[in-house]
């Protein structure tokens, strides 16, 4: 079986697609709560009802770039984020996210780097493009 390139992924605000797009996260979680009772050998837990999820996307910055744009902290966002690509027939992540921070790094050598966190409100779905 093949692996799949880094290279093919990209990820979009609603329909606008971000520029320069260098990597992205995500992070699927359920929470756990010890369940071990005193005696017990080993450790037992019970997993939680809500899932969450997170991440983060890394970009270099491109003025005027409306996918960059729509990206500010505090707005609640619709993202699509494209692992295998962004093609027909390819499956993808799919929800509401709210923006949680926005990181700049940048030196007198290198590219402007921007980093965008994000917190999901809701379900994660994983449609089938179009």
């Amino acid at each position: 079986m093949t692996a799949v390139h880094g290279s093919a992924g990209s990820i979009a605000v609603g329909a606008v697609k971000i520029a320069k797009v260098q990597d992205f996260s995500l992070q699927i979680e359920v929470p756990t709560s010890d369940a071990t009772g005193m005696g017990d050998a080993w450790e037992d837990h019970s997993t939680g009802a809500a899932k969450k999820w997170s991440g983060s996307i890394n970009a270099y910055r491109v003025p005027g770039d409306p996918g960059q744009a729509a990206l500010a902290v505090g707005d609640l966002v619709n993202l699509h984020l494209y692992g295998d690509g962004d093609a027909t027939g390819k499956e993808y992540y799919s929800g509401q996210a709210t923006i949680t921070n926005i990181g700049r790094s940048q030196n007198k050598n290198d590219t402007v780097a921007m980093s965008f966190d994000f917190l999901g409100k809701g379900e994660l779905t994983t449609p089938i493009k179009a």
